[in-house]
């Protein structure tokens, strides 16, 4: 049973050591997400009937870039505290049942003691 347990944890925090989500956004998903937001300002203004707007492409998309960077780095950090309460809530779980393990074996022990004992006093209330 420890053995199992030992093995499904091992098991459980190399997949949380190996496991890597992927939080990157590519510099095409960047640039069609611009390209269809400057889109969308522009359909915007042609139907209100205002002049186009004056939009620098290259600047949008470097502020945005560097937006993304700077959430992939936050997300980056918060799943690492994901990582790490996975980790303390699997072994808190582990160390239970292994406590329970160890409680189940102490009982068995103590009941063969008992059965052991039961003829004894049974002898010895018959005399």
């Amino acid at each position: 049973m420890r053995i199992i347990i030992i093995i499904t944890f091992i098991g459980i925090f190399g997949l949380f050591l190996i496991a890597q989500i992927p939080v990157a956004i590519t510099s095409n998903e960047v640039d069609a997400a611009v390209t269809d937001a400057i889109a969308q300002v522009v359909n915007a203004a042609e139907e209100a009937g205002e002049t186009k707007p004056q939009i620098d492409e290259d600047e949008a998309t470097k502020t945005v870039q560097l937006a993304i960077e700077q959430l992939e780095s936050e997300q980056k950090r918060r799943l690492k505290f994901l990582y790490a309460a996975y980790l303390v809530i699997w072994l808190a779980i582990m160390l239970y049942v292994l406590r329970l393990g160890r409680q189940q074996h102490n009982l068995e022990l103590r009941l063969s003691q008992l059965e052991q004992t039961e003829p004894n006093s049974q002898e010895e209330a018959a005399e």
